[in-house]
This record gives structure tokens, sequence and C-alpha cells, in this order.
């Protein structure tokens, strides 16, 4: 019976790796000179309990991006507790910023 379990856990494991393969081939294939920035958005407003969690999740994906991409986090009117825990966050990690909409025109034009 175990060695059954074995097997069947071994071959799905042999599948996961091999779409990993598959998909790293296709990463490099498809990959240019310049491949511009990636950013990865995320708008808050009101009172939000799970900001913190939203934003690490955030930047938990930016960081296994290939190339990396950069978070933003759009302040659309958040209550003051979730600003002041948004601007630690983002305080924290250099690759996560916080702006208002207005803010973000100007960072997406630049």
């Amino acid at each position: 019976m175990a060695e059954l379990i074995f097997k069947c856990l071994f071959a799905v494991l042999a599948v996961i790796g091999a779409a990993e393969v598959f998909r790293l081939i296709l990463l490099r294939v498809l990959r240019t000179e310049r491949p511009g920035r990636m950013l990865l958005t995320l708008s808050f407003s009101g009172h939000d309990e799970q900001a913190e969690l939203r934003l690490r999740n955030a930047i938990e994906r930016a960081a296994w991006t290939s190339g990396g991409a950069q978070v933003v986090c759009i302040d659309r009117g958040a209550d003051e507790e979730t600003r002041r825990l948004l601007e630690m966050m983002c305080a924290e990690n250099s690759n996560a910023i916080l702006c208002t909409p207005e803010e973000f025109v100007e960072f997406w034009t630049d």
C-alpha cells in the first residue's frame, strides 16, 4: 500500500517538475532585450481588515515573477489605520510604493 502511495506521489511531482521545466524554457524563448517594467497594482479604500495580507501577498507574487515587478498601492480614500499600515509596509519593502490616484498618473507617465 505504501509503495503505491509513493509511486503516485512520485508521478505527481514528476508532472509538476516537467511543467516547471517547460515554463522556464518558454520564458527563456519569449524573453526580449527590453522587457519593460511590470507593475502589480492594488487599490485600497475605506477600512480594509486584510490590507496587510493583500500587500504581503502582492509583494511575494512580485518577487516570484521573472524579472521582478513593482507593487503599487493606490490609496483611494483608505482610513487612517489602513494608510499607516500601508506606509509602514511600503517603507520596509523597496519594491512597493504607496500613492494617490493623481500621483499614480504621474508615476505611470514617467
